[in-house]
């Protein structure tokens, strides 16, 4: 992780119990003076309620702090349940973390809530 991006792979399914990992995963990220955070969903199978309640959580305490968060390589059970839950304007979606490194390089990451 450089000190000025933080990179985290969730896997399989994002609940309660995994999100409260993720988080822990977050705040140690922020020991390390990030600024900008890339939750790469590639290996993540499926977010339920309480996983979507935990990004918005992740998304608030960066936003407090002045960090950006954004995801990559969402899959389409995600993409379905940010359109359902109106979410879909609120996080920084991204196709590949390449992408996203160009937007953070070029300082177009964005974050909506």
């Amino acid at each position: 992780m450089s000190s000025s991006l933080g990179i985290l792979k969730p896997t399989g399914v994002l609940d309660a119990h995994t999100g409260k990992q993720l988080y822990q995963q977050v705040q140690e990220a922020l020991k390390q003076n990030v600024r900008a955070i890339l939750i790469d969903c590639s290996d993540l199978g499926f977010i339920d309620s309480s996983g979507l309640g935990v990004l918005v959580r992740i998304l608030k305490t960066l936003e407090s702090v002045g960090v950006q968060l954004a995801f990559c390589s969402v899959n389409d059970q995600f993409q379905t349940l940010l359109t359902l839950t109106d979410m879909e304007d609120v996080f920084s979606v991204f196709a590949t973390p390449v992408h996203f490194k160009l937007a953070f390089a070029s300082n177009t990451v964005h974050n909506r809530l």
